[in-house]
């Protein structure tokens, strides 16, 4: 009998909480997510290409004679102004030179005075005053030359720029076919961009073009400078050269840059691509938070994908919400903040992940 008291009070009592149990209700908690209000607005198309910055004159300096390098001014990467001096050769035989020429006009200028003034006392015939005339004459020219040979062992660069290569040392024998040094103008630069055949139209001459470079942090804009009207025998593109104002030399030779041309211009919601995903018949859909908190699923029409972002062109209104980033699928409570934090996964990941099973309620 004491058994069967106890078992009874445990069935009575495992039944009612049971039965209390099942009145009790379960509050659901809502997912953080964030949204993105649909806002229509003309966006435009690009189309990228790849080039290749370039001086815009490129200088290989050499001495105008030959001699053994005495001297280097300049090193690689120093920036140089108009008639700066380079380097300088060994001038001793040019000084030897200049001086015997200069010292045979000394010594021929008094016999040239005396047979001037016996010229006029009718003493010397007019013959023997032109060739000594003429030996002054051959004296002052091979002086000149002479003073230009020195002048030539001075090498300076005509034009301001940057020194991109030294190519000789100290102590080096050069000859005018032996550049020195490379100096480059990089204040103003071109872009070359091998063109394909189907894009050659969207250039035309003084045409803007935005460019972009890695670790600059604002690429100066270019303008087409020239068409090419000659395919790459290799590659069957056309080089479009761009003019590039490079004051701040931002751009370097060798560069790799990117120009952009705008193709087109839509209109339409522009979404982040992870916003959309597609639905087991490869529909696209996104997720929006309709009344009530609610997630719920809409199928769209899609445009065109541009860039980081593509054109929904039908199945939203204005000032919807979309969810950009979180957990959720259709039916959830959610609430929207301004940052979920990291962790949260995007409205693709959550439409490919199995349907939870049902709450309880």
């Amino acid at each position: 009998m004491r058994w069967l008291s106890f078992a009874l009070l445990l069935a009575l009592a495992t039944g009612g909480c049971r039965r209390g149990g099942e009145h009790t209700a379960v509050k659901e908690r809502p997912i953080p997510v964030s949204v993105l209000a649909a806002e229509e607005s003309e966006v435009p198309e690009h189309r990228r290409f790849s080039g290749d910055v370039m001086p815009w004159e490129l200088l290989p300096l050499s001495f105008k004679v030959g001699g053994r390098v005495a001297r280097l001014l300049v090193e690689e990467g120093q920036e140089v102004h108009r008639h700066q001096l380079v380097a300088l050769l060994d001038s001793r035989d040019y000084k030897l030179q200049a001086e015997l020429a200069r010292t045979q006009v000394d010594a021929l200028q008094p016999h040239l005075a005396r047979a001037e003034k016996l010229h006029k006392e009718a003493a010397v015939p007019r013959a023997k005053l032109d060739e000594l005339q003429g030996k002054m004459d051959a004296a002052r020219i091979q002086q000149r030359q002479a003073g230009a040979l020195l002048s030539y062992s001075a090498l300076a660069t005509p034009m301001a720029g940057i020194v991109l290569q030294r190519r000789v040392a100290v102590g080096d024998l050069v000859d005018p076919s032996r550049p020195v040094a490379v100096i480059a103008d990089l204040r103003r630069v071109k872009v070359i961009l091998p063109v394909p055949q189907r894009d050659l139209a969207l250039f035309k001459l003084k045409l803007k073009v935005e460019l972009a470079a890695t670790g600059v942090e604002r690429a100066p804009e270019g303008e087409v400078h020239q068409l090419g009207f000659a395919a790459d025998p290799k590659t069957r593109t056309f080089p479009v050269t761009l003019a590039v104002e490079n004051p701040t030399l931002a751009l370097r030779a060798g560069m790799i840059v990117e120009a952009r041309v705008r193709v087109a211009l839509h209109r339409g919601i522009p979404l982040p691509l992870d916003a959309v995903s597609r639905d087991l018949t490869g529909s696209p859909r996104v997720l929006v938070v309709a009344s009530g908190e609610r997630v719920e699923s809409r199928p769209v029409k899609l445009g065109p994908v541009l860039g980081e972002k593509v054109l929904v062109l039908g199945g939203l209104r204005a000032g919807e919400r979309v969810v950009v980033r979180g957990l959720v699928q259709p039916g959830d409570l959610v609430t929207v903040v301004p940052d979920p934090g990291e962790g949260q996964a995007t409205p693709r990941a959550a439409a490919e992940r199995p349907a939870p099973r049902e709450r309880d309620r």
